[in-house]
């Protein structure tokens, strides 16, 4: 059964998307400050997947039994949060597309925004946690004709550094030598960036890179041109209410 907290939190959800009507929700700040918080400890978790459940448990005390009945799962997959965040599936007791709002435009993403890369066949997905505004880059390689690229701050727990850079470094790598991409990484939660891509005219999301360093590989939203691995930034609606 759920709790009373967070049968409040769909009821309230509910009412506060009929009085916004197509506005955007308000981004939730709780998300990004956890984040911070649980990568300062460098909590051992197995996946960004399970730092965001950790999030929702730690923020607004779910058990999970709550994050099963929500979710599906009492340990949601990111396939499972990608699911959700496109409207392909919905929070248990929401009308369709109450969970999550998606967010179209790089113009629009906020600290406490969930960004999550969809499993493939060969793939298991990954979720981070926005933890600062997208900061416009100078192009590096792959440069995609049409497209914009951005640095995003970004929380995520991985065993897969991004990246070596000394400017958008990942606080869990440590050079053997100042600005030397050999060194040791420590697997688990901590603060990185990834690199964006969006659309010059639209600002639409196009694509993505594990990391801010030249000639990392670009994944597409979508087409047969460059390997496919599609995210989405997504915010989660019931937060401002708590």
């Amino acid at each position: 059964m759920l709790s009373n907290a967070a049968r409040l939190l769909m009821v309230s959800a509910a009412a506060s998307l009929v009085a916004l009507g197509a506005a955007p929700a308000e981004a939730c700040q709780e998300i990004a400050d956890e984040a911070i918080v649980l990568a300062n400890a460098q909590t051992p978790l197995a996946s960004g997947a399970a730092l965001y459940t950790l999030i929702q448990k730690n923020v607004w005390s779910y058990p999970s039994s709550d994050i099963a009945l929500l979710w599906g799962s009492p340990s949601p997959s990111s396939g499972v949060y990608y699911d959700n965040a496109v409207d392909l599936i919905d929070v248990a007791g929401t009308d369709p597309g109450d969970d999550f709002t998606p967010i179209a435009s790089v113009a629009d993403i906020l600290p406490g925004d969930v960004l999550v890369i969809d499993a493939t066949g060969t793939y298991s997905g990954h979720t981070a946690i926005v933890t600062g505004l997208p900061q416009q880059i100078t192009a590096l390689n792959p440069k995609i004709s049409g497209s914009t690229q951005w640095a995003l701050p970004i929380v995520d727990s991985t065993t897969s550094v991004h990246g070596c850079s000394t400017v958008y470094a990942d606080s869990r790598f440590v050079a053997s030598a100042p600005g030397s991409c050999t060194g040791t990484f420590r697997g688990g939660v901590g603060t990185a960036y990834m690199r964006i891509y969006a659309d010059a005219t639209t600002g639409a999301l196009t694509g993505h890179t594990w990391s801010v360093t030249s000639g990392g590989t670009f994944y597409a939203q979508s087409g047969t041109t460059y390997p496919v691995r599609s995210f989405v930034i997504a915010r989660q609606q019931s937060c401002p209410l708590l």
